[in-house]
């Protein structure tokens, strides 16, 4: 791949270059081509990243022939791409005629050109941008909708920023594709000086007429889009975890006394842990959270059957108590959460939160079904989930800020819960720079900061060691005194100091069972499910 450059490299006139560069046909189709590239990008960005989303995220059978139909112009050859914009915008295409009536002429002009750069240079966006994303997954995004955050505000603040990397590279490398197109324009929007010859076509006219200005233009064409790769290239790396704590550490580092003046910290909070001898909460009125909750209220109410994973149980948490679930491997107990969680849709059920339904399922067929992020539910999962391009506070803060409050004020009170846990020592870390307990004392702060109606733990020690568990469950002890919480653990010690009751799920098979090998359910029925002190 080098020796052909070097043979262009040695054809260069090296005196001439100047001159060749800065004649008045090269500089406007340079000019041209930068233009409309900058532009066709754009487009690209606009359309791409919803079809990169929907290619990631979409589970429709059609998927397969849409994904195709999207990369077809990678395997195309450009030519025949113009050949189909031609036949779809020119005046006797099949738009053509319509367009003209409303006096829009596209073909032969320079939005022809943007046309045609776009269509060759889209899918390399959708491709770089639907790798991040199905690596992302979806986790973080059903983290920030426990946390009420709107589907919009989860796709700005937590979807494209992880993929932000994979965005801007592919961003870089269909700008470099829109600089390099040739066959599509020339068949679509011809060779105009000024209006649809770009620097590609320019050097394809000189190679009959002045081969010493085609080869110098080459070389120009060729810097430009080197510079465009190679900034693309090491995005991931200057923009990964390892570069951004790299950043942050030289920074506090380096300027150690401006986290402890920081406007956004509260000074009563920002230096490091005072006494938690006495079990206390943080005053958190800013938040709107209720000074007390009804005892004896339903804070939980859930009926639910998932057919397809067999499983079926009933539970009920009454207000300001914490209830354990327990059972073995493969009954349903994390079915359970997604479905009060709003990540699942069950068969049948329904689902009541502080007094207000839902979910309401018959039949397979949802009557009621409110979305995750209106729910007042939060979902702490077996990992702590932090987002990871955001620092401790913000991630704390994150769920205030769903609800509406400022960034002053969100930042204050996650500062305020970061010290409850023990955690304000390292707010303005990233999660890269954690370690897991630590982690999951931010974890725990950022669930409880968003103020949920109900909070579901899915066994929220389990990755820690043996040393860190007993220290993270007495915080645990602490928070939750007056919250209606449901706990997924194993671990005796975790029911036995959490927990108010404990409901038990166990695998039930009846008669009608014998025949689904390996299938297990949950009754229903009171002997399936048993409330139990701890």
């Amino acid at each position: 791949m080098l020796l052909p450059l070097l043979g262009m490299l040695l054809r260069v006139d090296w005196a001439r270059l100047p001159e060749l560069l800065t004649s008045q046909a090269s500089v406007t189709a340079l000019l041209l081509t930068l233009r409309t590239a900058f532009v066709s990008t754009l487009l690209c960005l606009a359309l791409g990243c919803p079809l990169a989303l929907v290619l990631a995220r979409w589970q429709g059978r059609c998927l397969g022939l849409l994904r195709s139909l999207v990369l077809l112009p990678l395997v195309l050859p450009p030519v025949v791409g113009g050949i189909a914009l031609l036949y779809t915008f020119g005046r006797m295409g099949l738009l053509g005629p319509s367009l003209r009536v409303l006096g829009v002429d596209i073909a032969f002009t320079t939005t022809a050109v943007v046309l045609a750069q776009t269509f060759v240079a889209l899918p390399f966006l959708v491709v770089s941008l639907e790798g991040a994303l199905r690596t992302v997954g979806t986790r973080y995004e059903e983290i920030a909708a426990g946390l009420g955050s709107s589907p919009t505000r989860t796709l700005w603040r937590i979807t494209l920023p992880l993929a932000a990397p994979a965005l801007l590279s592919g961003a870089a490398l269909s700008f470099a594709r829109c600089l390099g197109e040739f066959g599509a324009t020339l068949t679509f929007a011809g060779s105009l000086e000024g209006v649809t010859r770009t620097l590609p076509l320019e050097i394809y006219l000189q190679r009959e007429v002045d081969p010493d200005t085609a080869v110098a233009l080459s070389l120009l064409l060729v810097v430009v889009a080197l510079l465009v790769v190679s900034l693309s290239a090491p995005s991931r790396r200057r923009r990964g975890a390892g570069f951004r704590a790299g950043l942050f550490r030289w920074a506090r580092e380096a300027v150690p006394a401006r986290a402890a003046t920081r406007s956004e910290v509260p000074a009563e909070v920002a230096g490091e842990a005072t006494d938690r001898e006495a079990p206390r909460h943080p005053d958190l009125s800013s938040t709107g959270r209720a000074s007390s909750r009804a005892a004896g209220e339903a804070g939980l109410d859930a009926h639910v059957v998932v057919a397809e994973r067999g499983t079926a149980a009933e539970l009920s948490v009454e207000s300001g108590r914490t209830v354990a679930l327990i059972g073995p491997n493969g009954v349903g107990k994390s079915t359970v959460f997604a479905v009060v969680a709003g990540l699942l849709t069950p068969s049948a059920g329904r689902v009541r939160v502080g007094g207000r339904s839902v979910v309401v399922v018959a039949a397979d067929e949802r009557t009621l079904w409110v979305p995750a992020h209106k729910r007042g539910v939060a979902l702490m999962a077996q990992e702590a989930r932090l987002f990871p391009h955001l620092s401790v506070l913000d991630n704390v803060a994150f769920g205030m800020r769903c609800k509406g409050l400022s960034r002053t004020a969100a930042r204050k009170g996650a500062m305020a819960w970061l010290r409850e846990v023990g955690a304000e020592r390292f707010s303005q870390r990233r999660p890269d720079e954690l370690s897991g307990g630590q982690a999951q004392r931010v974890a725990i702060a950022r669930v409880l900061a968003a103020e949920p109606d109900v909070v579901l733990l899915d066994e929220p020690l389990s990755a820690l060691d043996v040393t860190a568990r007993p220290e993270i469950r007495s915080v645990l002890k602490r928070v939750l005194t007056d919250r209606t919480a449901v706990i997924i653990t194993h671990d005796a010690d975790d029911v036995a100091e959490l927990a108010d009751h404990v409901v038990r799920l166990e695998s039930v098979r009846s008669e009608q069972d014998e025949g689904m090998s390996g299938s297990g359910t949950v009754s229903p029925e009171p002997h399936g499910l048993r409330n139990q002190r701890p």
